[in-house]
């Protein structure tokens, strides 16, 4: 699918505007790319409010960059049998204690992709269990951070 239509697509579904023509970040940034793509048939939709303290600044908070990232998808065989039988259920309990029981879940059937930033949180709770070795995850797609 082209970018263009994957916008048109983030627009016709509720997907959060921009309309800060001034702005600094507007050509990397996926609220107001999006919003190029919204439909002239929508009477209603969700907007940045652009008076919001940084709104159209360099240092804009709700900045999202339309940019791919590399999300993991399951971790069904992410124990194996070389690790000491106390890293699984650290990680588990970790996770969930952090994201809760259905993201745990969600994150382990690949049902729910994990995002860079969680990623590296699980390889610390890893290192933090004591396994140093490869933290492998089911697989990668990617997708922007929307």
């Amino acid at each position: 699918m082209k970018e263009k239509d994957i916008f048109k697509e983030k627009a016709e579904n509720g997907y959060t505007f921009c309309f800060a023509d001034k702005c600094p970040l507007k050509e990397r940034c996926l609220h107001y790319l999006v919003g190029q793509q919204m439909s002239d048939t929508r009477s209603t939709y969700s907007c940045v409010n652009p008076r919001f303290q940084d709104v159209g600044t360099a240092n804009c908070s709700l900045f999202r960059k339309a940019e791919k990232v590399k999300y993991a998808k399951g971790m069904m065989h992410i124990f194996n049998d070389d690790m000491p039988k106390r890293v699984e259920p650290y990680v588990r309990q970790s996770l969930i204690s952090k994201h809760c029981h259905t993201y745990y879940y969600e994150y382990r059937n690949g049902t729910r992709l994990i995002p860079p930033a969680v990623q590296e949180e699980i390889r610390q709770y890893f290192r933090e269990a004591g396994w140093n070795g490869d933290v492998i995850f089911d697989g990668f797609i990617e997708d922007y951070e929307w």
